[in-house]
């Protein structure tokens, strides 16, 4: 699995960049805590993502098959197929957005300098931020679609490719920062 690969490593005040001479020791604590929170999180996140989208291809080849049945024909129960899938989606963005806090509101002084890997991490939230953010509307639009019978059209079409991008940068992100 891919999160039994992802190590849990101790961050230590250097890690962290906190010059000693600038923040209090509660604010270093603060610090830390709040980003082996987002780190701990960040895991949890990882793995409701990839399980979000493993219920999206149960649930696609579930309508696949009904459908199949129907000999093709479109049926508004279709989008009951996506029940499961919207339930963990609707987690995965609750603790996306948990760990995102825990990463913007730890303290830092604007003389700590990040490592390139963080550099690479942060560069990657660009990437995964917006796609958590619009995939999930994307994907209410589609599913809104596929109970009216349909499948979904214009913009809702766009929902899974920009979610694949999401995950991937997501992983990416967790990447960055463990190895």
């Amino acid at each position: 699995m891919l999160l039994s690969s992802v190590a849990f490593a101790e961050l230590s005040l250097i890690d962290l960049r906190i010059p000693e001479s600038e923040y209090t020791k509660d604010m270093q604590e603060v610090r830390e805590r709040k980003l082996k929170g987002h780190q701990h999180l960040g895991a949890l996140t990882l793995g409701l993502a990839v399980a979000s989208a493993v219920t999206a291809i149960i649930a696609t080849n579930k309508m696949d098959d009904a459908r199949a049945a129907r000999n093709g024909v479109t049926d508004p129960s279709d989008g009951n197929k996506f029940n499961t899938h919207s339930l963990v989606a609707g987690l995965t963005l609750a603790s996306y957005l948990t760990t995102a806090y825990y990463s913007i509101s730890a303290p830092k002084s604007d003389s700590m300098e990040d490592l390139d890997s963080v550099k690479w991490h942060k560069r990657l939230a660009y990437v995964h931020f917006p796609a958590m953010i619009i995939g999930p509307i994307l994907g209410l639009k589609a599913i809104s679609d596929y109970k009216k019978g349909k499948n979904p059209s214009g913009i809702a079409k766009l929902h899974r490719p920009i979610m694949a991008i999401g995950i991937t940068a997501l992983a990416g992100a967790a990447i960055m920062v463990e190895f």
